[in-house]
C-alpha cells in the first residue's frame, strides 16, 4: 500500500536537514524533527515562522490553510499576524478561487491576521486545488516554547478532543460512505462543524503568556499519539499516555467506528499538546481549566507507552501513520 503524508524522520535527517543553506546567527531555532516552526531575531523582535500545505482535505481548504499555520506559530508561544499563501488550481479550478479566497479572508479576519503576499496559478497535472500557507508571528512568551523543551516528570496535557480536524474531513469527504455504514445525517452535520474548533490560539497564548509550559505542539498528522511521539523525540524523552483520559467526541467515535480507524491516530489540528511541570500545574490550576492531563513524560529508556482502556500496552516506536492518509491510500488502491 502506498504511504502518503509526511516524509519519514530518517529521510528528513539524511536529505532535508543536511541542506539548510547558509547558517545565519539570527536564526535561533532552525528545522529539526518535531519542530513545526522556526524562530528568527530581527533587532529587538523575535519572529516565529511556519509553513504547511493543505493536501488531504477537499473541504474548507482556505479556512484550514490559515488555521493550521496559525496553530504552528501559536504552539511556539507567538501571536500569528502575517499570512502568505500559494494557491495551485487544476485546469478547471478557476471557478473555486473566489470561494477559497473568501474562506482565507474570513479566517484571517477572525484571527486578526493580515494576508500580505502570495501566488495563484493554474497548474497542469493536478486534480484538485493545493494550498501552501506561510505564517509569521511575534513571540509573546519570555522564551520560545519549542517542541524540544519537555523534561521527564512533566505532565502531558491536551485541549479539546482527539481527531478534531480528521472528524470534520471524514464527515465531509467520506460522507456518502459513512451514510452507507449507518452514520446519521445529524451526526455528520455536527461533525462538519468541527472545522470551527480548529484554532488553538486561545489556549496556546494563554499558557504562553504565563510561561507555564516547557514545550507545546500542535498534533496534526498522526493525531494525539503522533504529536506526543514528536514531542518526546524532539525532547529526548519518552511518554506514558492513558487512553481512558483522552477526551474523544461522540461524533468522532461514531465516524471512526464506522470506518475502522483509531481516533488517537487521526489528524488533530485544534488540539494543543503541552508539557507542564507538576509544580507549576499545582500552583496555577486555573490556567489548566478545560485541559485534560493524559499522561506524563519519562526517561527516554522507559519507551513510549499507550495504556489502552482494556489494560493492554501499546508501544509507539516510530512515527504514527495518520488514519486519514491510510483511508485515502486504501481508497486509491
Amino acid at each position: 500500500m502506498k504511504r502518503f503524508g509526511k516524509i519519514d524522520r530518517r529521510t528528513l535527517e539524511e536529505i532535508v536537514f543536511r541542506r539548510l543553506g547558509y547558517r545565519r546567527r539570527d536564526v535561533l531555532i532552525s528545522p529539526k524533527f518535531g519542530e513545526d516552526a522556526a524562530l528568527v531575531r530581527s533587532r529587538s523582535r523575535r519572529i516565529v515562522a511556519a509553513m504547511d500545505p493543505i493536501t488531504g482535505s477537499e473541504a474548507r481548504i482556505g479556512w484550514l490553510a490559515v488555521h493550521v499555520n496559525a496553530n504552528d506559530v501559536a504552539a511556539m508561544g507567538a501571536e500569528p499576524k502575517w499570512f502568505s499563501v500559494a494557491i495551485l488550481l487544476p485546469e478547471d479550478g478557476l471557478n473555486v478561487l473566489e470561494h477559497i479566497m473568501e474562506e482565507i479572508h474570513e479566517a484571517c479576519v477572525k484571527l486578526k491576521i493580515s494576508l500580505i503576499t502570495g501566488h495563484t496559478e493554474v497548474t497542469p497535472g493536478i486534480s484538485k486545488p493545493i494550498i501552501v500557507g506561510h505564517m509569521l508571528g511575534e513571540l509573546v512568551s519570555r522564551r520560545p516554547l519549542s517542541s524540544s523543551g519537555a523534561r521527564p516528570g512533566d505532565l502531558l496535557v491536551m485541549s479539546k478532543t482527539a481527531g478534531i480536524e480528521g472528524t470534520a474531513i471524514l464527515a465531509s469527504d467520506f460522507e456518502e460512505e459513512l451514510r452507507r455504514r449507518g452514520v446519521s445525517s445529524e451526526v455528520l452535520e455536527r461533525a462538519k462543524r468541527f472545522y470551527e474548533r480548529i484554532s488553538i490560539l486561545d489556549e496556546a497564548l494563554r499558557l504562553a503568556r504565563r510561561n507555564l509550559p516547557t514545550a507545546m505542539h500542535d498534533p496534526t498528522e498522526g493525531g494525539v499519539l503522533g504529536g506526543a511521539y514528536e514531542l518526546a523525540e524532539a525532547s529526548g524523552c519518552s511518554f506514558i499516555i492513558y487512553e481512558e483520559r483522552i477526551p474523544v467526541a461522540e461524533e468522532t467515535k461514531l465516524i471512526c467506528e464506522a470506518l475502522g480507524c483509531d481516533p488517537l491516530k487521526l489528524i488533530s489540528s485544534g488540539v494543543l499538546l503541552a508539557a507542564i511541570p507538576r509544580q507549576k500545574a499545582r500552583r496555577h490550576p486555573n490556567l489548566l481549566r478545560n485541559l485534560a492531563i493524559i499522561g506524563e513524560f519519562r526517561d527516554r529508556r522507559s519507551g513510549n507507552i499507550l495504556m489502552r482502556s482494556d489494560g493492554s500496552e501499546e508501544r509507539i516506536r516510530e512515527e504514527v501513520l495518520d488514519e486519514l492518509w491510510r483511508l485515502i491510500a486504501e481508497h486509491a488502491k
